[in-house]
């Protein structure tokens, strides 16, 4: 996997990465424990979709019907969080959908 998501792609957290709500900010770490990341409501919204159950496209149209915002534009904020989640580590493109 390159790291760049495409709209059909299928993002899933990677095993061992994990995400908590810590007061009002949302911490990501990666399966070592170094990567640590402050999250926005609507990336921690990001993260908590990309399960491998559905599309980015799909996450994106949830994420902009939740905060009613503008599809294409969340779409393509989706997907250069997802390619910048991958390079870190923390997420994975999943190859077959069950």
């Amino acid at each position: 996997m390159s790291g760049d998501f495409a709209p059909e792609s299928h993002p899933r957290r990677r095993a061992g990465a994990d995400g908590q709500r810590f007061g009002a900010d949302y911490l990501l770490l990666d399966a070592e424990g170094r990567t640590l990341r402050g999250l926005n409501a609507t990336a921690v919204r990001i993260w908590e979709l990309s399960d491998g159950s559905r599309t980015a496209r799909s996450v994106a149209e949830v994420v902009a019907g939740e905060f009613s915002m503008d599809v294409k534009q969340v779409l393509s904020d989706t997907l250069r969080f997802l390619s910048d989640l991958a390079r870190l580590g923390l997420i994975d493109e999943l190859q077959e959908v069950r």
